[in-house]
Order: structure tokens, then sequence, then C-alpha cells
């Protein structure tokens, strides 16, 4: 390959960047509040135990809402990884289920300081992560 052939394939991958145009944070669409809020609500600190009754119990649940809108019943997945030394740190289930907080618009606070039912855990099972599925627009 010749000099020149190289600076053109050099203006030629620089001219086909440019078009692409600036590299932008991700942007949303207004709709994408009503759509999608799952993009919106931020989950940074939350707390789960398991009674002996095999029910799941989170409390101390802090969220952010970052969109202009106002959410309710926030449903969330709550993974869980073996605790016992026959399957330490394996994924061994799920529950789903819905947190009954009302989110107002740009906050960030702490809900279910008391508690709330999540469905069923086990005091041999380790809750690691936590994922808002959705929620309710409230209009």
């Amino acid at each position: 390959m010749t000099d020149a052939m190289k600076k053109t394939a050099v203006i030629t991958a620089f001219l086909a960047l440019a078009a692409l145009g600036p590299a932008r944070a991700e942007e949303y669409l207004p709709e994408s509040m009503t759509t999608h809020p799952e993009w919106f609500i931020k989950i940074s600190d939350w707390s789960m135990y398991s009674t002996w009754g095999a029910v799941a119990i989170i409390h101390n649940v802090t969220i952010e809402n970052t969109s202009g809108l106002t959410y309710r019943n926030v449903r969330v997945r709550v993974r869980y990884s073996s605790n016992l030394s026959t399957g330490v740190g394996g994924p061994v289930s799920q529950e789903t289920g819905v947190l009954p907080v009302t989110l107002p618009p740009g906050s960030k606070a702490t809900y279910l300081k008391a508690g709330v039912t999540l469905g069923a855990g086990s005091q041999f099972m380790n809750p690691v992560g936590i994922e808002v599925l959705g929620a309710e627009v409230v209009r």
C-alpha cells in the first residue's frame, strides 16, 4: 500500500466517523417516561429478610425518580443466590412483586421503612439484586 493510499484510507475513515455525528448522551423520547418507567426509576439501596415462615420482607428501599412524571406501584424482581455450602453464590430463585409506593417527579427518598411482604423467601438464600420492571403512571 502506498503512502497516498494510506492517506486516502485515513481520510475516508475520518469522514465516515464524522458523518455519524458527535457522541451524545442517551436521549429519551418524551413518551418513553410513560412507556418505559423502568428507565427512570433507580433503586440505590434496599434491605430484605425472610421469616421462618418463608415470607420475604423488603424494607428501607431508597428510590429515585428521574422523570417528570409521578409513578406508583413499582414492579420489581429480586434475585437470590444460595448461602448453602452445596451451591454458594449460584442463582437459585427470583421473586417478583409490587412496591406500594408513590414516587413524585424528580424525587429521591427511602420508602417502606416498616417493611412489606414481597413474595416468598428462605433463610438459606441471599438477596443479591433488584430490578425495576415497571410502574403505573399517575395521571
